[in-house]
């Protein structure tokens, strides 16, 4: 067999082998470990869940250290929302067209300068929702119809976030480096979370039209899917909800609370919190319910328009072996006091960054680090609970 004719008939094998793996079932064994589709990661309709009311959003946030060609150095942290909801009840009562509701809502915190944020919202009517966010796909596809806010991509491959808003412009890719985690409950609220609670942000951040890159640093993202099968918004069901989120250099924690209408500011029906090793990507451990003890300190009153609600200003969370602590340091107040139509429903949002001194202790080892922390109240909470 001479030389040349050696190489073609290697070069065919090599085809066929490549064509028949191509053509594998999914499930046969020659794909065992091919990935499978995810479709939790895509837009979701009401329908879905056979809801009256559905909200769905993508939850972005970072710890950032950026440079400048110049050399110059900052510090930024911040967080990036893009959401949408569904009801049969969301209709122009002009021409009767059925709309989707859209928003989307940051907050900057720089080092050593006041906390800034934003929140925009519109409505689209719903036969053209598939323009702006792509449904029943295993990826995030969402524009947000002014076009200057995109975000996509899969845990599998990484999100990109193309974020534009007066002077600011995020060009970020985050990178999940540990499995998806989920929260979940029906009570006090129905709703589930998909978590990629820990990966690596890169890219770049145009700040008053100076462009810095980003060193390699933490990140965190989920999707979250609240709904309720009535003619009540998910916000009306419930007194409101705590969230956390703490990065030390080997751990990483994620809380989720949520309180009922008579839990009120301090009581919660759900609890549910997990540690996670960074460094390995694999849950430690998990406690929900009675296992979990949350302490909330330092309480502040704010008027929020015509009423006033309360906020803590320090959150710990206890186990019989592991306890966190945090301070709502750099606060930001996203208040949507109504919905479309002029529903005077919608909720009071305390979100706090912490760069540095929370603390992690996890049986005798106490690490220290950033958080994330998110104090909700809905306005039936406010009407509901009269503050002391």
């Amino acid at each position: 067999m001479n030389l040349k004719y050696l190489k073609i008939m290697i070069l065919l094998l090599l085809v066929l082998c490549t064509v028949s793996m191509a053509g594998a079932e999914p499930n046969s064994k020659n794909s065992k470990n091919a990935a499978v589709p995810d479709y939790t990661e895509g837009g979701h309709n009401d329908t879905d869940f056979n809801a009256n009311f559905m909200s769905e959003w993508w939850y972005q946030n970072g710890d950032m250290k950026l440079v400048a060609k110049d050399g110059e150095k900052k510090e930024l942290a911040f967080f990036v929302v893009m959401a949408h909801q569904e009801s049969p009840g969301l209709i122009d009562s002009n021409s009767g067209t059925q709309l989707s509701y859209l928003s989307t809502f940051y907050g900057l915190y720089p080092s050593g300068e006041n906390a800034t944020h934003n929140f925009t919202r519109t409505l689209v009517p719903r036969s053209s929702i598939e323009n702006y966010i792509e449904f029943h796909v295993p990826y995030l596809n969402f524009t947000y119809p002014d076009g200057l806010k995109r975000f996509y991509g899969s845990g599998s491959r990484g999100y990109m976030l193309n974020y534009s808003f007066d002077n600011m412009q995020l060009n970020l890719f985050f990178k999940p480096r540990i499995k998806k985690t989920v929260d979940s409950a029906i009570e006090p609220v129905n709703f589930t979370t998909y978590e990629r609670a820990y990966g690596k942000l890169g890219g770049s951040v145009v700040l008053d039209g100076k462009e810095y890159t980003v060193m390699q640093t933490d990140g965190y993202f989920d999707h979250m899917i609240p709904y309720t099968p009535d003619q009540a918004t998910w916000e009306m069901e419930m007194h409101g909800w705590s969230w956390s989120e703490v990065t030390t250099d080997k751990y990483q924690t994620i809380f989720y609370g949520v309180r009922s209408i008579d839990d009120g500011y301090d009581g919660y029906t759900y609890k549910h919190l997990t540690l996670i090793n960074k460094h390995t990507g694999k849950i430690i451990a998990e406690y929900s319910g009675d296992q979990v003890n949350v302490d909330e300190k330092d309480w502040e009153y704010i008027e929020v328009k015509d009423r006033t609600v309360k906020r803590p200003s320090k959150l710990e969370i206890s186990t019989p072996d592991l306890n966190i602590s945090m301070n709502a340091q750099s606060v930001v107040q996203l208040d949507e006091t109504s919905l479309p139509g002029g529903q005077p429903v919608g909720f009071v949002d305390f979100m706090a960054f912490q760069p540095d001194e929370a603390t992690i202790k996890y049986r005798k080892n106490l690490e220290m680090g950033s958080a994330f922390y998110e104090y909700m109240v809905t306005d039936p909470g406010i009407s509901a609970s009269p503050l002391e």
